[in-house]
């Protein structure tokens, strides 16, 4: 430091690069520092603790309270049902996982040592939850809610829980009436880590009417693996699958199973879908590094794939998680590769599975009045891979045409095709002099569409009704535009105004909001801020 003094220049140029080292650290943080609370503020559903924990021997009754968990968390994008129930009366639960119109089936644990294929379910249910949640990009660069706003995965993570019970605990979980007879379909044995049937003693991947009476390799009675039954879909949890499918009709099927780290892909398809089945087959492999079984000219047959297939002449795959484990469940320590395998296939199969559903839609004029509510990527056709035609933003509009869940709209910059997801058809009805007396508290909403109440705060006053469409009114508040529900207004909560009221009602003139801001609240826009080019 004595020399900066004794030097004069040298010492002025420090000083110098101090200051504006401390000044760029104070910008630094100073714009840092709002956003960081900014976020702390917000709930990040995606950055909570993880509710499946695939690291434990994977009960029925695990996953009974994770789906409930899961579906308290994401309320909006998880429906927790049941797809039947088991021979020993245990509820088969299916969760739907999406809002799209085109359905993609997978169910695992048909037989039930099999378990790891629950384990793989539950966590990608929990993934694609995070992920649309964050609307992150997923495989492909899609945004999740792109896919999963048009897609909805039918998910049965456990076909057969009573004989992944037994399985896993034994006769303890079971009637000491049945231990017996339970013991004797396991050949005297009570180590039940073999087993692989339903608790009645059949194979439930063996219940399907896809060439049943051609099964080979089939036991003579009830046991713990490949007996097929006395007649197809004899077993309650086939005959709940069974029905599930044909009343579902998704456009592809999964179903999981262990082990192998190979895929079957095909069961007689025609020539017609060989192309098709065998890319989609490949795709998964390629993600997976798993091995594609090739076609057989006979194959045993039974199994869920191989009905579904032939039921529907759609696209089935069922892929063989983890390394050869022999005659018992996949060992935990297999979870962290199988994850890495697995953990991106949905997205490519909810790609896949949409554009066969998309394909089978068709174009057709509908002219009328719409209103969008939130802001959505143009596109020139109707395919999420199509040419971006830039942004368009919330505002009235009047559609062209539609496919499936796309609607053609006519904006400033000329047609665009858009995501139907966020839009109400009209008609539209604008009241004349109608008002609505806000001076009790009344539940309202940013738009019609909403799942949610708004949260903002309104304070006693008569409000000017805007617009009127089924069942909901479009209310001019102080505070801004708001939805509410007529049936949730009080009894004569609406009045019809004289012109005098009408002028004292209007936004004072210093109100600071311009009307596209007071619009852009209620998804009313000017047309001609409708659409911003990338």
């Amino acid at each position: 430091m004595l020399f900066y003094f004794i030097n004069g220049s040298r010492f002025i140029q420090c000083l110098r690069f101090w200051i504006a080292l401390a000044l760029t650290a104070a910008i630094i943080f100073s714009s840092t520092t709002i956003p960081i609370q900014a976020a702390a503020q917000t709930t990040d559903l995606s950055a909570e603790k993880p509710i499946v924990n695939p690291l434990q021997v994977y009960s029925y009754s695990r996953l009974s309270v994770d789906l409930q968990a899961l579906t308290a968390r994401y309320p909006h994008l998880l429906t927790l049902g049941s797809a039947g129930k088991s021979e020993y009366g245990r509820t088969l639960f299916m969760v739907d996982v999406g809002r799209g119109p085109a359905v993609i089936m997978l169910n695992g644990a048909h037989h039930a040592r099999e378990w790891m294929t629950t384990i793989t379910l539950m966590k990608l249910v929990e993934q694609l939850a995070v992920q649309y949640e964050k609307n992150g990009t997923v495989l492909g660069g899609f945004r999740a809610r792109d896919l999963l706003d048009r897609v909805t995965f039918r998910i049965v993570p456990m076909v057969n829980p009573d004989g992944v019970t037994l399985q896993q605990f034994g006769l303890s979980a079971f009637p000491a009436a049945d231990h017996a007879n339970l013991r004797y379909m396991n050949n005297g044995s009570g180590n039940f880590k073999r087993w692989k049937a339903n608790a009645k003693g059949i194979d439930l991947n063996r219940q399907y009417p896809a060439n049943w009476n051609g099964i080979v390799n089939a036991a003579n009675r009830p046991a713990y693996m490949n007996y097929k039954g006395a007649l197809p879909l004899q077993a309650k949890e086939a005959k709940a699958m069974y029905d599930l499918a044909l009343t579902t009709k998704p456009e592809i099927s999964l179903a999981y199973h262990t082990s192998g780290e190979v895929i079957y892909w095909n069961f007689h398809t025609t020539p017609a879908n060989y192309s098709r089945d065998y890319s989609i087959a490949s795709a998964y492999a390629k993600l997976t590094g798993y091995s594609l079984v090739a076609p057989q000219s006979n194959p045993s047959g039974g199994g869920f794939t191989d009905w579904f297939i032939q039921q529907f002449g759609r696209p089935a795959l069922t892929p063989e998680l983890g390394r050869a484990a022999g005659s018992t469940n996949v060992p935990l320590s297999e979870w962290n590769q199988i994850w890495q395998q697995h953990k991106d296939t949905l997205w490519m199969i909810a790609e896949k599975g949409y554009g066969l559903w998309l394909k089978r839609q068709s174009a057709a004029t509908l002219t009328q009045d719409i209103r969008l509510f939130s802001v959505e990527k143009g596109f020139q056709f109707p395919d999420l891979r199509a040419k971006s035609m830039g942004t368009v933003y919330q505002g009235s509009y009047k559609s062209l045409r539609k496919k499936g869940d796309w609607l053609e709209i006519a904006t400033p910059d000329g047609p665009r095709w858009i995501s139907s997801r966020a839009v109400i058809a009209g008609p539209f009805e604008t009241p004349v002099n109608l008002a609505v007396n806000l001076t009790e508290p009344v539940v309202h909403y940013d738009t019609p569409i909403s799942t949610e109440p708004s949260s903002l705060v309104l304070t006693a006053q008569t409000a000017i009704v805007r617009e009127r469409w089924n069942g909901w009114l479009l209310v001019e508040a102080l505070e801004g535009m708001i939805w509410v529900r007529e049936t949730d207004l009080p009894t004569d909560a609406l009045t019809v105004l004289q012109e005098e009221t009408m002028e004292e009602t209007k936004i004072p003139p210093d109100d600071t909001r311009t009307s596209v801001e007071i619009d852009s609240e209620s998804g009313i826009v000017p047309a001609n801020s409708a659409v911003e080019p990338d």
